[in-house]
């Protein structure tokens, strides 16, 4: 659990999250291809979670940053479709370390905004550099596939 997570791990997590919301035959598949992790990359690519060149072969391996996984999971359907929790007005206010208009910062305040993400600490401070424990990319995607577990800051 404090190990941290690969890039092509959050994309075969990403890409399966994707498919079983989509219902389609994705997570039901075995997958082929040179590496374990290429039918989750062509999945992203193809359903829009990642976009050609966000990414490439020599990043599949290395951890993946917090700022990178809010990118990614920002994107899959679920969170789109999801009804708004927390404040956004006071979400960007709470975040310590992003600012309005910093690269990747909107998909960040959208997770906080939809409970999936809480931040590090109690401050809400999120660390966009740092990277993202398999614990925390676990409580991420049971946020995301269960509405009773997504967090509500202020009520």
């Amino acid at each position: 659990p404090a190990g941290t997570i690969t890039v092509a791990e959050a994309f075969q997590l990403a890409a399966t999250i994707e498919s079983r919301y989509l219902d389609d035959s994705f997570h039901k598949t075995a997958q082929t291809g040179p590496n374990w992790y290429t039918g989750a990359v062509n999945y992203c690519l193809a359903s829009g979670v990642i976009q050609a060149g966000q990414f490439g072969a020599e990043d599949y391996g290395r951890p993946i940053t917090r700022l990178e996984m809010a990118r990614v999971f920002a994107a899959v359907s679920p969170v789109a479709d999801m009804e708004v929790l927390n404040d956004p007005a006071r979400v960007r206010a709470a975040v310590p370390d992003l600012t309005a208009g910093q690269a990747g910062a909107e998909a960040a305040y959208t997770l906080y905004e939809r409970g999936v993400l809480s931040g590090v600490d109690g401050n809400f401070t999120f660390r966009p550099e740092g990277t993202m424990t398999r614990a925390e990319a676990a409580a991420l995607a049971a946020r995301i596939a269960r509405a009773e577990q997504r967090l509500e800051f202020w009520n």
